[in-house]
């Protein structure tokens, strides 16, 4: 994405959050661990799988760690990756090193790669996710960083919102959304 479109599509974002803060509904979102009758199951399970290889070094496999949400860095780093990390078609399901060469993906291949920067910066890995949802006849995925119990940050590439959203200010008040499946390198969840 250029600094151009990203600027454009910051106005878009900054105009449809005013728009939603005058609807009055709420929705919370707390996590929901019994997630296996979901289309995508399988397949985070063997992307989790392939992603986690793909991080180990020799004998070293990661595990989950803590650390802090910091929100300076969160908007830093999702604006980076916007930048360098172009939507593009081009396959799905990626491990974040292989978008990271080519330098564009869909929107799940641009969350995971956001997850994973996240983790890289300390990051608690219980906080980070990805969600992926569905709109209509069209899927959607973009990163998150869970800070309360049952509230995100949205990281999103631009479709939704270019700038980090809270969800009960942004989602909550959108009926047009099927929440799908939610995961990160560990876990697998709904909402």
């Amino acid at each position: 994405m250029n600094i151009a479109r990203y600027y454009i599509l910051g106005s878009r974002s900054a105009l449809r959050m005013v728009g939603n803060g005058f609807k009055q509904k709420k929705r919370t979102f707390v996590r929901k661990n019994n997630v296996t009758n979901s289309v995508l199951y399988d397949d985070v399970v063997a992307w989790q799988k392939k992603q986690i290889a793909s991080m180990s070094f020799e004998d070293s496999v990661p595990s989950k760690s803590g650390g802090v949400i910091d929100i300076g860095k969160m908007r830093t780093i999702h604006r980076r990756t916007l930048l360098e990390v172009e939507h593009r078609e081009d396959g799905m399901w990626k491990v974040s090193t292989d978008t990271l060469q080519k330098g564009k993906g869909i929107s799940l291949d641009q969350a995971i790669v956001l997850m994973h920067r996240l983790r890289d910066a300390g990051f608690p890995d219980d906080a980070l996710g990805v969600v992926s949802v569905q709109l209509e006849q069209q899927r959607h995925s973009f990163a998150i960083i869970q800070y309360a119990e049952d509230d995100f940050w949205m990281l999103d590439n631009g479709y939704f919102s270019v700038f980090p959203v809270r969800a009960s200010r942004f989602l909550a008040k959108r009926d047009d959304i099927v929440y799908l499946i939610g995961f990160n390198f560990f876990d697998v969840w709904t909402y």
